[in-house]
């Protein structure tokens, strides 16, 4: 019986302990491009199903995904990928009124910002980043609609693949964050 007390406690340690947690985004550190006071909102950045496991994926093959073992992420994606979006548009347009849609602005909004991913997923070779963004000018009542994409090259490690993950979303934050500099009227 203290066999398998003891036997029973060791699984339970050591499969707990093993689960390991990631995040994107934790050391943004952009050049502001221009400065900017305008106030801009951002809508929380819609996901795939897939994303909104608190587990890691990877592609397999065309027709399957897979969990990674052990691998979780530590926030939700939608919030975190909401949250660096907003945190590199204040860097990137040195601006403190970039909030998140509808809580966090006092101001009257000049524009919002809308992401909808439609896959952003590793295989052992590659991360793959599809999304729409949708640019709204609120005085002029006007939208801009934009269809990203981007590949990243990565290995089958998991470090690798958050690493490519991490790149592949600052390309398409970057790319966000010229569109708006470059269309301060939709």
């Amino acid at each position: 019986m203290k066999t398998l007390v003891l036997l029973l406690s060791m699984l339970l340690f050591t499969a707990c302990g093993s689960k390991k947690f990631y995040t994107l985004g934790e050391n943004i550190n952009v050049v502001a491009q221009t400065t900017s006071l305008e106030s801009i909102d951002v809508v929380k950045v819609l996901v795939p199903k897939y994303l909104k496991e608190h587990k890691v994926v990877r592609q397999i093959t065309p027709y399957q995904i897979e969990l990674v073992d052990k691998a979780h992420w530590l926030i939700p994606m939608e919030k975190k990928l909401t949250d660096i979006l907003i945190e590199y548009l204040q860097q990137s347009m040195n601006n403190p009124n970039v909030h998140l849609y509808p809580w966090d602005s006092d101001n009257e909004t000049k524009r919002r910002v809308a992401v909808d991913i439609k896959r952003f997923i590793a295989s052992n070779t590659e991360v793959v980043l599809k999304a729409n963004y949708k640019i709204m000018d609120l005085e002029n009542r006007s939208t801009q609609i934009k269809h990203f994409e981007t590949s990243v090259a990565t290995t089958p490690d998991i470090q690798n693949m958050m690493k490519a993950m991490e790149e592949a979303y600052m390309k398409l934050l970057e790319e966000i964050t010229i569109t708006l500099i470059n269309n301060k009227s939709v």
